[in-house]
């Protein structure tokens, strides 16, 4: 988050808000306003809930809306986030390109996304549970996508030893989920979730996958 930093006044788009974490922690930590979508209704209307719950209704607002037709005018937003939500879409520069038109001059864009790097990774992951359901592109094709759309593309930060490194740190921890946050991860992220969890990070630790943060920034 540290890397967008909006201000105050604002207006900040989420694509692909799930149940809301990253658009609550914005609104909060930084006091601007956050529109996020996604597909799932039923994710919107957790975040809805959650977000009242939280006292941040005010602030931040949901809305069940396909990425690669925003339902904004253009120019609206000044900044826009994008986390871990491209491995699902098939059709990136249809968003990327909706994130441009509905980016003001000079607002930048953060987007995290697992890639490939070298072979196939095990399946089923967090976001698939086969190949057939993954739209995995290299770095370099990633890249591009942003080039293509106009963006200017600010920098390329690897993540992957962070992501290994933190999943080693809580494996010897010792320290195992509690029986409602067992049941709450299998609710958000299936019951697979454990299973699917070990194989990113063994992707991620074997050179199969890599982990970027890439920053753009639509000029003025």
């Amino acid at each position: 988050m540290l890397r967008l930093a909006p201000s105050a006044g604002d207006r900040v788009l989420d694509i692909g808000s799930g149940i809301g974490g990253p658009a609550r922690f914005l609104a909060e930590t930084y006091g601007c306003s956050v529109d996020g979508v996604d597909l799932t209704q039923a994710f919107v209307e957790a975040s809805r809930r959650l977000t009242e719950f939280c006292g941040l209704g005010d602030k931040v607002r949901f809305h069940e809306a396909d990425a690669t037709r925003l339902p904004f005018a253009d120019d609206t937003f000044d900044a826009a986030i994008c986390f871990y939500v491209g491995m699902n879409i098939a059709d990136k520069a249809a968003v990327i390109g909706q994130a441009w038109r509905v980016l003001k001059p000079k607002a930048r864009l953060v987007w995290t996304e697992a890639v490939l790097a070298d072979g196939e990774p095990y399946y089923p992951l967090p976001w698939a549970v086969s190949s057939a359901a993954s739209h995995l592109v290299d770095g370099e094709t990633l890249k591009g996508l942003f080039a293509s759309a106009g963006f200017r593309v600010d920098d390329v930060i690897d993540e992957t030893g962070d992501h290994v490194e933190l999943a080693l740190k809580r494996a010897n921890s010792g320290i195992v989920p509690s029986p409602a946050q067992q049941q709450a991860n299998e609710i958000v992220l299936g019951a697979e979730f454990v299973r699917r969890r070990k194989n990113y990070i063994s992707s991620l630790s074997e050179g199969k996958l890599a982990s970027l943060a890439v920053i753009v920034s639509k000029p003025a």
